[in-house]
């Protein structure tokens, strides 16, 4: 479950802080691509991460304990709308559109799968 995300302009990047919901199994997050929007259709930017360059199976989530990422590179959209509208955000919260593909594994079964999550939370910082 994502419970924040920090996106921080200077350094162009973001960190999640992650909660495992899945008592009883042992949560790797492996590999995490996104591409975000604000208000359905104006580009953010991308991010995509392999956490298993970090470890062998990648980054481990233990179950009802928060796990804040390590900060993950963002390729940010050229459009001056976009970069306007990570203006004005500095020092608060923009909602964003997120299209994601997670790679997981859960006990010994690798899962993949997409969320679309709409008006997510999102902090900005310099």
């Amino acid at each position: 479950v994502l419970r924040e995300v920090v996106f921080r302009i200077f350094a162009m990047s973001a960190e999640a802080t992650i909660v495992n919901p899945v008592s009883g199994a042992e949560v790797w997050l492996q590999v995490i691509e996104a591409i975000g929007y604000y208000k359905h259709d104006i580009p953010l930017g991308m991010l995509e991460y392999d956490f298993t360059s970090d470890g062998p199976k990648g980054l481990r989530l233990p179950f009802d304990r928060a796990v804040s990422t390590p900060r993950m590179p963002i390729v940010a959209n050229e459009t001056s709308i976009g970069w306007d509208v990570l203006r004005r955000a500095i020092g608060g919260t923009l909602d964003v559109d997120v299209f994601t593909n997670i790679q997981m594994q859960v006990g010994n079964a690798p899962l993949n799968f997409t969320v679309m999550g709409r008006n997510a939370p999102v902090k900005v910082r310099l």
